[in-house]
């Protein structure tokens, strides 16, 4: 899997490529752990890329999801393919999350709540 980090500002974004699996899931945690530790409230993960997530990419997520609530922020998924969708859907965790059609739209979703 391949995570790009792009700075955007109001929030943390990471676009995610590949497979988000028990291989993969720890070098994201990471990523969202290190972005937790600067201080940041509000991540958006680029899934656009994204060709399968695992029980293992849905625990990273629901995990991110509880620290940032504490914290009053949010994780934010950005152009999530059909068939990732349909896995959340499935697995009862869609709802958690807030989806937006792209990056740009999830940022403005951001940019609304300050």
């Amino acid at each position: 899997m391949e995570v790009i980090e792009i700075d955007r500002g109001e929030a943390v974004v990471l676009e995610l490529k590949g497979r988000f699996d028990s291989g993969s899931a720890p070098e994201v945690d990471s990523k969202i752990k290190k972005a937790l530790e600067n201080g940041a409230t509000k991540i958006i993960l680029g899934f656009s890329g994204l060709e399968y997530i695992s029980s293992a990419g849905i625990r990273v997520l629901v995990q991110c999801t509880k620290e940032l609530e504490k914290k009053g922020g949010m994780v934010l998924l950005a152009a999530v393919p059909k068939s990732i969708e349909n896995v959340l859907y499935i697995t009862g965790f869609l709802p958690y999350f807030k989806t937006f059609v792209n990056i740009d739209k999830a940022l403005l979703s951001v940019g609304e709540k300050k």
